[in-house]
């Protein structure tokens, strides 16, 4: 029986990367059909072709494409959200508005994360409660920023169980594996937060601890916040917190050049226009003329957490393979991270084992770090709340507990700015 794995937002041009990441899992048994969801029937036949073609003559992974929501979900197993709603266009504004406050622009975070969340919060729900009603035994995986928000929202407001992805804990992992020289596969990291907001605490060889050879290149790992700073810690914070520790440094960095959006839009044309010509060159085999262009949008997210937590729920729950495998995977928390809310959605080590997600147990962090993410937590929570409620004056008092915004001045601002009037 083929796996239906349903993607919305499947008209984005790095979506054939997730063909391409799944064709490459070796040892797959279990038949896939990647569900392609798009509003534009054009952009996504090219995407849908690309995909097509880099997932090369595998008899057990199959592409279809379709603008029609209720057909593509009818007898989903999966469900990818992968919305970027109003477009790249959107992340524009989201990158560059907060610059005019004196805070960095960034479309996870601080204001330009909240603005991004009004804007996709009531649209992915429309679309969650289309799922609870078509197939509500579906897992949904989201990978729609502002992506604790987003997962918050469907657990606050639906049935859907849902877990989010993200690729920061691995990048995390690569660089410790470059700083310390030792290679991926015989480390394991302990890891807790939420996303875009958390904290390497243990790093193991074997029983060898080597959490303090990697707090000493603590630069190499994470070099957006200063060194000294990660080593007072004792932790190792993710790339994000250059943003919460060094603002003015992140700003600098922007002031002047052009958004990551705005290199996005004109690098999707590029690539728009290869996928015209790949629609006639499957039958050059897989791979022959890879787009060149794909190079550039550096979407390893599919390659390194995606496709391999999709095959894994996928293969161990068909009896495919007895193995367990440990991903880092956001959740609701329940009581894994005991300092949080059980409804919050935290950032934890888990293992699918027979198709299930299990969330592994986290070490503690130091107690002012443990006030951040509660402080984090609430800015998440009441930050949903006020967008699904619409109470502007909710959306204040959580702006004011953003870990960028730090005047009602600023939080002023970016209501008038971010709020629909």
């Amino acid at each position: 029986m083929t796996i239906k794995v349903v993607v919305l937002g499947g008209s984005g041009v790095a979506t054939p990367e997730l063909a391409e990441a799944l064709h490459q899992i070796s040892g797959r048994t279990q038949a896939v059909e990647l569900a392609l969801v798009g509003r534009s029937a054009e952009k996504l036949e090219k995407v849908a072709a690309a995909a097509r073609y880099l997932a090369g003559k595998d008899a057990l992974l199959s592409v279809s494409a379709t603008t029609d929501l209720e057909a593509a979900l009818s007898g989903a197993d999966y469900v990818l959200n992968q919305m970027r709603i109003g477009g790249l266009e959107a992340r524009v504004f989201d990158e560059t508005f907060p610059n005019e406050l004196g805070i960095p622009g960034e479309e996870t975070t601080g204001p330009g994360g909240f603005a991004n969340a009004v804007r996709t919060i009531p649209v992915v729900l429309e679309y969650a409660r289309k799922c609870e009603q078509i197939c509500p035994a579906a897992l949904m995986v989201s990978f729609t920023n502002p992506s604790s928000l987003v997962q918050y929202a469907i657990t606050r407001t639906t049935r859907l169980q849902t877990i989010g992805l993200c690729d920061v804990p691995v990048t995390m992992k690569e660089n410790i594996s470059r700083a310390l020289g030792v290679p991926e596969e015989e480390l394991r990291i302990d890891y807790v937060g939420m996303h875009h907001f958390g904290w390497v605490n243990g790093i193991w060889r074997g029983e060898q601890d080597l959490l303090p050879e990697a707090l000493a290149n603590a630069g190499q790992i994470t070099p957006e916040v200063e060194p000294a700073l990660v080593q007072a810690y004792g932790a190792i914070p993710c790339a994000y917190f250059g943003y919460f520790f060094h603002p003015e440094r992140m700003l600098a960095k922007k002031l002047g050049k052009r958004t990551r959006a705005a290199e996005l839009l004109e690098l999707q044309e590029e690539i728009l226009s290869e996928y015209q010509s790949l629609a006639q060159a499957e039958a050059q085999g897989p791979g022959a003329n890879r787009p060149a262009a794909l190079a550039k949008r550096k979407a390893k997210w599919y390659r390194v957490i995606i496709a391999p937590v999709l095959a894994a729920l996928i293969e161990t729950g068909r009896g495919g393979s007895a193995q367990s495998y440990r991903f880092v995977i956001n959740l609701v928390n329940g009581t894994t991270v005991p300092w949080l809310p059980p409804d919050a959605i935290v950032e934890v080590p888990a293992e699918i084992r027979d198709g299930n997600i299990t969330a592994l147990p986290v070490r503690l962090l130091p107690e002012d770090v443990i006030e951040k993410m509660r402080t984090n937590c609430l800015y998440e929570r009441m930050a949903v709340e006020a967008i699904i409620s619409g109470d502007r004056a909710l959306a204040l008092r959580a702006l004011l507990l953003n870990p960028m915004i730090h005047t009602y001045d600023q939080a002023a601002q970016v209501l008038e700015r971010a709020w629909p009037r």
